[in-house]
């Protein structure tokens, strides 16, 4: 899954210009992807790292990445 995520931020970023700052999944697809880290912490850890805000919405039916401004980081589904 990180592999995926990590390629769907790579396109934004060279369709745009910029780093995408959002992560849209479902509970299933994130189920999935924390379960491939050992520690939970770990999966904090790279949400960080990557620069990007995980939201869940029930409305992802695929992962998908965005940009929004700063201020609206708030959102969640």
């Amino acid at each position: 899954m990180l592999s995926y995520i990590l390629r769907l931020a790579f396109d934004f970023e060279r369709r745009h210009g910029f780093w995408p700052n959002m992560v849209y999944l479902n509970t299933e697809q994130l189920r999935h992807w924390q379960g491939e880290f050992d520690n939970p912490a770990d999966f904090d850890e790279i949400g960080r790292r990557l620069s990007m805000a995980i939201v869940i919405s029930v409305d992802a039916l695929h992962p998908h990445v965005a940009w929004l401004p700063s201020r609206v980081h708030a959102i969640t589904g």
